[in-house]
């Protein structure tokens, strides 16, 4: 395993591990019920008022269970088997042996230097009593335990994390929080001329367009950002102007996959934008009559996740370019080698689904093909099939080809026919939520975190309407 795969498998499964407590909490109320039963236990072996049994009896127990506490804690954070499963039988024990001396404690004067009850004694004690209950309660309640595994290491943890992830709701994952996160930081990251991206900043830009626009933004909409010579207000009307620039430029006998999509984008805030390039949509046309099947697939089988804007086939901008403008010929024809296409690669066997070898369709292609079906609202063919394929091709730590982007396109196509408590969507959406780093990124890429952004958004959609 390498060390970036290890990295990654470890900040799910410690991110996984957090949900359903509120850790910060928890480790104030810990730190509080520890500090408090030392002070007691102090208290008991240095006052004079209390007899040699409680010097000798009830402090060396009271520090037993003390550790036995903070090994139980280490255990749940940490998923260190120190227990086990007889730890629910040990609190228990120990919570009667606790409530037993103080019974003795509170109703014999003899065991008293003083042969008396002290009010002050009695009062430490019920406190302690009070303390050991609070921490049993939370042990036993508040963090459900994994059962036993007969696997170790990662895939021990992971399949805890899994039975975990089988008794929380995915309404209850904190996806909302992850969006807001996420759309903040995409704000942030504009330049003052409304620019994403260094590397491909027509295309980023592009994508952000897209994605605002899918989130109800309009053309006017603004914020402000902080720069060197202070606080400036940038608008979305600045990012489109600088997108519209190479859609005059584009030149239409050797379009790529970019510049199509940019026209696309553009297109969605002014439709008037692609009565140019109707020449454009009919060239295509006439090639999809030469093109067959084969054709096809062997273009989806040159496709790498590293280089996604560039290894991406024009099919899908044109059939959304198709929706727009409501070209029935077009979609009827894009659909019908989709759905040809979607049967041969189901035909091939599940197992030949892979980015690492020529020949064999990528996964992140046949997600997108159904996907794309779903949009122009066509009836994705295959579907358990696909389904299948999608449980068969999932990475333990949830993510499908240890890639976000595909991980987020699969997750999108899959949601359609999921319901609220299906596995691969739950491991899916922990993995994306996991992978969010502090800045609110995913990889630090604008693409990633654009696809990232839709996946969880189509999520959260899909809990209110199953909610």
């Amino acid at each position: 395993m390498s060390y970036n795969i290890e990295k990654q498998y470890t900040r799910v499964i410690k991110y996984g591990m957090s949900l359903g407590v509120r850790r910060v909490f928890e480790t104030v109320v810990f730190a509080v019920t520890i500090f408090s039963m030392t002070f007691i236990y102090l208290y008991v072996l240095f006052t004079e008022n209390v007899s040699a049994i409680g010097k000798y009896i009830f402090f060396p127990i009271g520090i037993f269970l003390e550790i036995v506490l903070i090994l139980a804690y280490i255990e749940n954070h940490y998923s260190i088997e120190i227990f086990g499963e007889i730890v629910t039988k040990f609190f228990t024990i120990l919570s009667i042996l606790s409530l037993l001396m103080i019974v003795i404690y509170s109703s014999i004067p003899a065991l008293y230097t003083t042969r008396t009850l002290d009010g002050v004694n009695t009062s430490l004690l019920v406190i302690y009593f009070i303390l050991v209950v609070v921490e049993t309660g939370y042990f036993l309640y508040s963090v459900p335990r994994g059962e036993l595994s007969e696997s170790f290491g990662m895939e021990k943890q992971f399949s805890i994390l899994e039975k975990k992830l089988k008794s929380i709701d995915l309404d209850s994952l904190p996806v909302e929080k992850a969006i807001k996160k996420g759309i903040e930081t995409l704000k942030k990251k504009v330049s003052e001329n409304g620019v994403w991206g260094s590397l491909n900043p027509l295309y980023e830009t592009a994508m952000v367009l897209d994605f605002f626009h899918s989130q109800n933004y309009e053309i006017d909409s603004s914020w402000t950002i902080k720069t060197s010579q202070g606080k400036k207000i940038v608008s979305l009307k600045n990012s489109f102007d600088y997108i519209s620039t190479i859609v005059d430029m584009l030149e239409e006998s050797e379009i790529s996959y970019e510049q199509l999509y940019i026209l696309y984008v553009v297109s969605l805030f002014d439709p008037s934008t692609l009565d140019p390039h109707l020449n454009l949509i009919e060239n295509f046309k006439n090639e999809l009559k030469e093109e067959t099947e084969w054709d096809f697939i062997n273009s989806l089988n040159q496709f790498s996740p590293n280089i996604r804007s560039r290894s991406s086939p024009n099919h899908f901008v044109f059939a959304y370019i198709a929706d727009v403008i409501g070209d029935i010929e077009l979609l009827d024809r894009i659909s019908m080698l989709f759905t040809k296409s979607i049967d041969i690669i189901i035909k091939r066997g599940y197992s030949r689904f892979s980015t690492s070898k020529t020949g064999r369709t990528p996964m992140e292609m046949f997600a997108r093909l159904m996907l794309t079906l779903y949009h122009i609202r066509r009836m994705p063919p295959k579907r358990q099939e696909f389904l299948k394929a999608v449980q068969q091709t999932q990475f333990i730590e949830g993510s499908w080809e240890d890639d976000i982007g595909t991980t987020g396109y699969v997750m999108q196509s899959l949601i359609p026919s999921e319901t609220i408590e299906s596995m691969p969507l739950k491991k899916g959406t922990l993995y994306l939520l996991a992978m969010q780093d502090k800045e609110g990124m995913w990889n630090g890429s604008i693409e990633e975190t654009i696809i990232a952004l839709k996946t969880l958004i189509q999520v959260r959609k899909f809990i209110e309407e199953q909610v």
